[in-house]
């Protein structure tokens, strides 16, 4: 079970990387005044897709989690 938890931690991880990549990205594209480039990269809507991603990776670990920690105390009383 733990395994797979920090298998789901390690998928959030690499989203919120991604994101954090990205964000750069468009960032510094905003800034050079590429807007052109930012839509046909798609940045913003593969930023949140990520953020989704990243949501639902999040929700899955926390729900894990519990499970394991309910587990845990059942086999500790």
């Amino acid at each position: 079970m733990r395994e797979l938890i920090r298998s789901y931690e390690h998928s959030r991880d690499l989203a919120k990387d991604r994101i954090r990549q990205l964000t750069k990205e468009r960032n510094m594209l905003r800034k050079n005044g590429d807007t052109a480039r930012i839509a046909e990269l798609d940045l913003e809507r593969r930023i949140r897709l990520l953020y989704m991603e990243h949501g639902e990776l999040a929700c899955i670990v926390s729900h894990l989690n519990g499970y394991a920690r309910r587990v845990e105390e059942r086999g500790n009383t």
